[in-house]
Formats: structure tokens, sequence, C-alpha cells
């Protein structure tokens, strides 16, 4: 029953859309004699339709035109801020090595965790371990600043699960911070002569506004070129035409 109900419901609606398309008396929007005046009139408004889509298909693909060349000019400068943003702040960079006791290691620093916790930077960092009278690792600045991470020299028999680093573990530790330390050197070279040239590459990167430009100008073309195509406003006028003719007929002006 509710199905049934449904499609009654659903014709009644389509029947009054349809009447509403054909105003006046029902004849007029159901008659077999009245068919060439619908024919002609929904001849017109197929013609307005298909100018209107063909019209908005031309808009949207320059819109997207242009929406590529915006997002693409936009990649650009960010790719380049980005990486300037990259050589002035690096941060800590990725994990090298650690954490060995307090030392963790990592692209441009070395954190250390415990009682005197610190981050230092790798640049002109010197390291050297030593074994007397108990493990060390002695952390040095180019200010002359002295770090210190002290390690036992024997396993604690009482906790197994303590950390436990031998000799050669922490001499092996201490070339891989003298080794970060190399690395961080090379990137301060590399960042001094880098550094300069994409800030150059960024001013090209944001002067070179052409495509983008060329894009949003064919845009506006286009739309222009729509709002006042010829084809646009005969389909138009005909249309028109064949309301009043409808309304003559019936006494009612159909919608477009």
């Amino acid at each position: 029953m509710r199905t049934l109900l449904f499609v009654v419901l659903a014709a009644l609606a389509g029947a009054a859309w349809y009447w509403s398309r054909y105003p006046g008396r029902w004849v007029f929007a159901f008659r077999a004699a009245y068919t060439d005046e619908r024919s002609a009139l929904r001849s017109r408004r197929h013609d307005l339709r298909t100018l209107t889509k063909e019209a908005r298909q031309a808009e949207r693909t320059a819109k997207q035109k242009a929406n590529r060349a915006q997002a693409q000019y936009r990649q650009d400068v960010r790719a380049l801020e980005k990486e300037i943003d990259g050589l002035l702040r690096p941060g800590r960079g990725r994990l090298v090595k650690g954490p060995v006791g307090n030392i963790t290691v990592y692209e441009h620093v070395v954190e250390m965790t415990g009682q005197d916790p610190a981050v230092i930077p790798l640049a002109g960092l010197k390291a050297v371990f030593r074994s007397d009278p108990t493990y060390m690792i002695d952390l040095t600045e180019p200010s002359g600043r002295t770090h210190r991470a002290k390690y036992p020299r024997h396993r604690d028999p009482d906790d197994e699960s303590a950390p436990f680093f031998t000799s050669e573990q922490l001499s092996d530790f201490t070339l891989d911070i003298l080794n970060a330390a190399a690395d961080e050197h090379d990137f301060l070279a590399r960042q001094s002569v880098r550094l300069p040239q994409v800030r150059e590459e960024l001013e090209a990167a944001q002067a070179n506004t052409a495509a983008r430009d060329e894009a949003l100008e064919n845009l506006r073309r286009v739309c222009a070129w729509q709002k006042a195509n010829p084809r646009r406003k005969t389909v138009l006028a005909e249309l028109d035409a064949e309301r009043r003719r409808w309304q003559e007929l019936t006494g009612r002006m159909p919608p477009r």
C-alpha cells in the first residue's frame, strides 16, 4: 500500500512540475492538440540548456587551469621557503644513535639527560672517551664548556636489567659522536653555499607569475566571453519569443 501511495504521489508531483513548465489550463499542457506548441518551447529551452552547459564547461576548464597554475606557483614558493627554513632552523634532525646512558645523538645536536640536562650543538663539538678511574665521555663545546657522562665499569650483579656498556661500545659511541660532528660541519659548509642560492631562487620564483597571471587572465576572458556571447543573446531572444507566443495562447507566461 505504501509503495502504491508513493507511486501515486510521485506521479502527481511529476505532473505538477510538468504543468508548471507549460502553465495554463491543463489541456495546453497535456492534450495532443498542443504538441507542436509545447515542442517549440521545449526545443528553445533545450538550446538554452545546451549553451549554458557548454559555457559552464568552458568556464570550469579555464578555472581548473587557473587553479592548477596558482597551486603550482604556491608549491614552488613554499618548497623554497621550506628549504630556507630547514637550513636556518634544522632543529634536532633525525636520530643518529642512542640513547647510550644519558647521551642521545641527533643529526644536529647531542641531547644529555640526567642531573645536568643539556642540548648541545654538534658544530665544533669534541668527544673524548676515558676509562680511568671510571668510564666517561667528555663533550667539549667550541667555547670550552665541557659536559660529562659517566658509566659503570662493571655490571651491577643485583640489577641485571640495568643498561650496561662495555669499554669498546663506549669507545665506538664516541666515534659516532665525532662523526656526527663532522657531518654537521659538512652541513654548515653546504648551508653557507646553498642559503644564498635558494634565497635567489625564491625571489625568482616569487617574481615568476607569468603562468599564473596568464591562466587567470584566460579565465577572465572566458567568463567575459560567455557572458557576452552573441549566440546566448540569440537563443534567449528565441526562447522569450516562444514564451510570449505561449502566453498569447494560454494567458500564462511559462518559465525559461
